[in-house]
């Protein structure tokens, strides 16, 4: 990385954002930089909140485009074909729903614990999906539609998220 533009980088992000924690640029598998800010370091776990579901947009794009998935409108339940939902939930939910949080739950905040304590994320999530709320509606979900997309994606490509983000993304 050429100093210049590095040292500018480094003030910029010192002077202007308390909040970024680090920064790695990669340029064909090697890395060219790496620094850690604000008092990080490499060893630290930092929570990288809304970040996953802009990376689960771009691994669901690439999946669209090397055909595992047909297209934003298929359906969720579509991928999942052994789960039975109960009468009158919302059959028609699709993957732009889940992409643009725009897919009703059965809750008014997201049941973290449970989520995290249950033995079959996936069904979990996908128990959660539905309720009363409109399709088409903004509803804010952290990690239940994120694991339901994740869930697409394993059943789409055969292949678990990382190695296909490894694959394909990173």
């Amino acid at each position: 990385m050429n100093q210049r533009k590095r040292i500018w980088l480094e003030k910029t992000i010192n002077s202007s954002y308390n909040n970024i924690a680090g920064l790695v640029v990669l340029k064909n598998g090697k890395t060219v930089y790496e620094n850690y800010y604000n008092g990080y370091t490499a060893a630290n776990a930092i929570h990288v909140a809304s970040v996953t579901k802009s990376i689960f947009s771009a691994l669901i794009g690439i999946a669209i485009e090397k055909g595992y998935i047909k297209s934003i409108d298929q359906k969720v339940l579509d991928f999942f074909p052994d789960y039975t939902i109960k009468e009158g939930e919302k059959k028609s939910i699709t993957i732009k729903n889940m992409l643009t949080m725009t897919a009703p739950y059965k809750y008014k905040s997201e049941p973290y614990e449970k989520f995290f304590t249950s033995d079959n994320w996936i069904k979990f999530a996908l128990d959660l999906l539905g309720g009363k709320g409109k399709i088409e509606e903004f509803t804010y979900s952290a990690i239940v539609g994120t694991h339901i997309l994740s869930g697409i994606l394993v059943k789409a490509t055969g292949q678990s998220v990382f190695d296909f983000a490894t694959k394909y993304l990173f």
